[in-house]
């Protein structure tokens, strides 16, 4: 297997991901909301770029008769006047079960709006790790691509990016790219210590100073959900 790495969202280009299998790494949170929500039972995810896209998505939605769920944040803080903000741990099935998630963020769903060459999308986390990597083990060329924070490198994306790659090297032989390389050397460095790896990241740090410190010691917990969101025709579903 090839692998590949995008290290953020800007750096995203049609010609690095057509016809490829792509997977989106948005650790804090997007991604993890995305997993979560979907292995309590959630229908499907709508990505999309901007608040009024949003907001009119749901209208067309809600007439349809589904039940419609905004979601979304910036800045890392609910948008007003949504359902849910990009908190993993206030997706509960009670909340979401069955239910269609419009969701808009600051940098994962960014992303996911760039990827229209591609192959295939799938959405990795720590939370679905495990399930990721069988879910790919068929494949020969994967495409990692980190969301990072505002168009910037974000050493939690890379962190994820690179315990793919750790992996999955105990699968199967892998050629590596000088990218991947670099971020596998990173992550073995602490052994895989992924409070010490991470303690000085400028998003983790960000996210706790703003109160959501739970968020992201949920977020680093490894192999949670055996659930692999997958995004087929504008939705992501399991």
């Amino acid at each position: 297997m090839k692998i590949d790495v995008i290290p953020y969202a800007s750096a995203i280009r049609p010609d690095l991901v057509k016809n490829k299998t792509v997977v989106v790494i948005d650790v804090l949170r997007a991604s993890s909301v995305m997993v979560t929500a979907l292995a309590h039972g959630a229908k499907a995810f709508i990505p999309v770029v901007t608040v009024r896209e949003a907001l009119e998505k749901a209208k067309t939605i809600e007439a349809s008769g589904e039940k419609v769920l905004l979601c979304g944040e910036r800045d890392t803080k609910t948008i007003a006047g949504f359902h849910l903000g990009n908190s993993p741990l206030a997706y509960s099935r009670q909340k979401v079960e069955g239910k269609i998630l419009i969701l808009t963020t600051s940098n994962g769903t960014q992303a996911l709006n760039r990827l229209q060459e591609a192959e295939s999308i799938s959405i990795g986390a720590f939370l679905n790790m495990e399930a990721l990597v069988r879910h790919l083990l068929p494949k020969d060329h994967v495409v990692l691509v980190c969301s990072g924070t505002n168009n910037n490198f974000s050493m939690d994306d890379a962190m994820c990016a690179a315990l793919f790659v750790d992996e999955m090297k105990k699968q199967k032989r892998v050629k590596l790219s000088d990218m991947a390389i670099t971020l596998l050397k990173a992550y073995q460095k602490d052994n895989g210590n992924l409070p010490l790896l991470l303690k000085d990241c400028y998003h983790l740090n960000l996210l706790k100073n703003n109160g959501f410190g739970k968020d992201v010691d949920y977020c680093l917990q490894k192999d949670l959900w055996d659930v692999v969101p997958v995004m087929k025709n504008g939705l992501i579903i399991k």
